[in-house]
């Protein structure tokens, strides 16, 4: 889908605003909803013997800016990759729409932060279609990068941790979504449910640009590493696991959140997946691992929580713009 990159979206219409405001609003009350129900959970498990604890805030600080750093560079690639396929929505705006969208996630079922992201993007005049595939692209570049680096780091534990069965969907299901043919074939169904004209093929399913998007998201797990493991360096005396471990447990533990559709942004899945892999890599006791996966969902939902907060600055110094 060919776009006029010199062309400007004009200011959101009201509707458009009020539809997104509500939408996000739903979204945080999800949110708030999904951690309360983590409390009873974690005082069951904060006091569990195994490890020695202590809480250093810098490392925590540090911790929470990684994340919201890795959050804010994965927006910036979705927003690239969506101009390069011809849209007129400027990065700054697409990085904003990101970042609030993130949050739709924790609502039951996948289809929520789709359908907010595909209005949204519909309504300012740009092609749904695109913005789902490539969004899809670039989700699948994650599972099957996360999964590449739990593989190699932590060898055959980590499929013991998820599951194979999950294994075998996961590597499936990465597969297919990658596939030009299964892209072109999204778009073109997409279009006709959406009603949107059929144009050229989008670059979204080039595979020069597949291959850089991919490695991208590759290079993306760093921050999220680093991050995870800052959480563990300020949570424990002495913690067993590298920057390079920490990468592996963290991004494997994602791809068995994600691969389960029906848990809101993974939860409860992702924590048991993560305290069996911090057995794995680390050798931690089942109590303390659940406490820290614990603390990583708390981690991760209030870098996501900052990310809607820097989207809604950036979204208003581009709308001042």
């Amino acid at each position: 889908m060919a776009g006029d990159h010199g062309m400007r979206v004009g200011p959101p219409r009201p509707a458009v605003v009020i539809g997104a405001s509500l939408f996000l609003l739903a979204a945080l009350v999800a949110v708030a909803v999904a951690l309360s129900g983590r409390w009873d959970a974690w005082a069951a498990v904060a006091g569990a013997e195994g490890v020695g604890w202590r809480l250093r805030t810098p490392w925590l600080v540090g911790a929470v800016v990684c994340e919201v750093l890795a959050l804010l560079a994965g927006a910036v690639l979705w927003a690239s990759v969506f101009r390069a396929c011809g849209a007129r929505m400027g990065v700054r705006e697409g990085v904003s729409v990101w970042l609030g969208s993130q949050l739709a996630r924790y609502l039951p079922g996948r289809i929520w932060q789709a359908t907010g992201l595909v209005a949204y993007v519909r309504a300012r005049g740009d092609s749904g279609v695109v913005a789902l595939t490539v969004a899809l692209v670039l989700q699948a570049g994650t599972l099957a990068t996360g999964a590449g680096i739990g593989a190699a780091v932590l060898g055959p534990g980590v499929f013991g941790a998820i599951g194979p069965w999950s294994a075998v969907f996961g590597v499936l299901l990465i597969g297919a979504a990658l596939a030009p043919p299964v892209l072109r074939a999204m778009i073109r169904l997409g279009r006709r449910l959406l009603r949107e004209p059929s144009d050229s093929e989008p670059p979204a399913v080039q595979g020069r640009l597949l291959l850089r998007a991919t490695l991208a998201r590759l290079v993306l797990w760093l921050p999220h590493g680093l991050g995870f493991w800052l959480l563990l360096e300020g949570m424990l005396v002495s913690n067993p696991l590298g920057p390079l471990e920490a990468t592996a447990v963290f991004a494997a533990a994602y791809v068995a959140g994600y691969l389960v559709i029906l848990a809101p942004a993974g939860m409860v899945v992702r924590e048991a997946a993560m305290a069996s892999l911090l057995g794995v890599a680390g050798g931690l006791p089942i109590g303390p691992a659940a406490a820290l996966a614990l603390a990583a969902r708390l981690w991760s939902t209030l870098a996501e929580l900052l990310g809607f907060g820097l989207a809604a600055l950036i979204g208003m110094g581009a709308r001042r713009r």
